[in-house]
């Protein structure tokens, strides 16, 4: 295992089990994919079910996906390093842009949901409709697939 993948594997197993201690729903998939997700709170079984279906579909059943309002997210942006950044859900850009990150070029509050952006030099940023209302409401799931799709072509690029 190289350095680099096992210190991230360590510090992001350690806020993972602080993370699960607040009450939030644990981190789930590799914190060294690269890609990182934040989904916005509350979490349910549906929700994480969908995203789970949605990331298997555009070939990224591994991306690190964590949670917005655990009061952790900057040392999990900090210990995982993504080259991929992705808020899912107004509320979680929000949080992304309140860790006040020393490198980030841009705001995720402002961004274009779907139109990748440089977050920082090494890592690109990406802003999704909220993933609930996508749930239960045709229109609302066809804005959050057509922004989700960008996560395949991003992905595809080298690091």
């Amino acid at each position: 295992m190289s350095e680099y993948r096992a210190k991230t594997t360590h510090e992001l197993s350690r806020l993972s089990r602080l993370i699960a201690r607040s009450g939030s729903p644990a981190p789930l998939g590799d914190p060294t994919s690269g890609v990182m997700l934040v989904v916005e709170q509350p979490v349910g079984p549906r929700v994480l079910q969908a995203l789970d279906r949605s990331l298997k579909t555009v070939g990224l059943p591994q991306a690190y996906v964590t949670y917005a309002s655990t009061g952790l997210l900057a040392h999990e942006i900090l210990a995982a390093e993504p080259h991929l950044l992705v808020a899912v859900g107004p509320e979680a850009a929000r949080e992304i842009d309140e860790t006040e990150h020393p490198l980030a070029r841009a705001s995720f509050s402002t961004a274009e949901p779907g139109t990748p952006f440089a977050w920082t030099k090494g890592t690109a940023g990406l802003s999704l409709p909220a993933l609930t209302p996508a749930l239960d409401d045709e229109a609302a799931k066809r804005r959050f697939w057509h922004a989700f799709l960008t996560l395949k072509h991003l992905a595809l690029r080298p690091a």
